[in-house]
């Protein structure tokens, strides 16, 4: 009877010690090329985020009263609009265009609940002339233009950086196409560092707004991360 207890109990012991060998180890999956990529990608962001709070911590001591950081040299100083008075004798012009055309290299990005609200040419507002007022800034050009064309507009006043923040127009927001994009607006080929309420215009400039789906290093706005600093 003994000796009988005791091959069962080697047989089980032989089942579990097979069963072992054949299901309990994990398997080692070797990484597929695009969760390679993927990890790469978020290793470079990873990067860049450190490298701009490195930046950032650098110039602390040189940012104004509204955080912004020192001015590249020979581009224009941002001037708060509170201080400013609008003259409605004077009529100056401009251009301006608005385009997203940067989703469309993107499109695995975007939240494609969207998908109507996107031209299919990135295109929401052509180049054109505008007209404005002496003392107007590129918000109020924006503003104005997207209401008189009926072009959906939203924005806040952010005061901490005294300045409106254009958080979608046409429907596009920013993460729309990322959790890296949104709005940014060039003038004159250059991305200021500082917020669209503060740049006053002058007769003759070229107004660009543009989506990044990058933080603006896709559309050559990478400057602007880095206190407008020319890379």
């Amino acid at each position: 009877m003994k000796s009988k207890k005791i091959k069962i109990a080697i047989i089980i012991a032989a089942i579990l010690i097979i069963s072992f060998f054949l299901s309990g180890r994990d398997e080692i999956v070797p990484l597929s090329p695009e969760q390679i990529e993927n990890t790469e990608a978020e290793s470079d962001k990873s990067i860049e985020k450190e490298k701009i709070i490195a930046r950032d911590n650098q110039n602390k001591d040189k940012k104004d009263k509204y955080l912004t950081d020192p001015i590249p040299e020979g581009k224009p100083k941002p001037v708060e609009w509170q201080d400013v008075k609008i003259n409605k004798d004077k009529e100056l012009t401009a251009t301006l265009s608005v385009t997203c055309k940067s989703i469309l290299n993107n499109m695995d990005l975007f939240n494609m609940d969207k998908i109507e609200v996107l031209p299919e040419d990135g295109v929401i507002y052509p180049k054109q002339t505008v007209t404005f007022y002496e003392g107007e800034s590129v918000f109020d050009v924006l503003l104005r233009e997207m209401k008189d064309n009926n072009i959906h507009m939203e924005f806040e006043m952010t005061p901490i950086y005294n300045s409106h923040y254009i958080e979608g127009i046409n429907n596009l927001y920013e993460f729309d196409c990322g959790e890296l994009s949104g709005w940014m607006y060039r003038v004159n080929g250059w991305f200021p560092n500082y917020g669209c309420s503060r740049y006053m215009l002058k007769d003759g400039d070229e107004i660009e707004w543009i989506y990044t789906c990058d933080l603006g290093r896709d559309i050559g706005g990478g400057s602007a991360i880095f206190g407008g600093e020319e890379q």
